[in-house]
């Protein structure tokens, strides 16, 4: 079924077409950027940390990816 509801309105999602790779401008928090809405995923460097309401992580994608493989 491709018939979605959003605020009560309905579409059909078939009708959509995907985010072009062409550069587009927009501004965001007031700074201005010319890049296309479509991207590559950036790579994960495991040794960066993330900063998150004060609490620092590490990228664990490797032990994520371990518990999904073992069971």
């Amino acid at each position: 079924m491709t018939k979605l509801h959003y605020r009560g309105v309905s579409y059909d999602n078939a009708t959509h077409g995907h985010p072009s790779s062409a550069p587009v401008e927009h501004t965001y928090r007031g700074q201005h950027f010319e890049a296309p809405l479509n991207h590559d995923v950036a790579p994960v460097d495991p040794r960066q940390e993330l900063h998150y309401r004060g609490q620092v992580y590490h990228h664990q994608a490797s032990a994520a990816a371990d518990q999904v493989n073992q069971g």
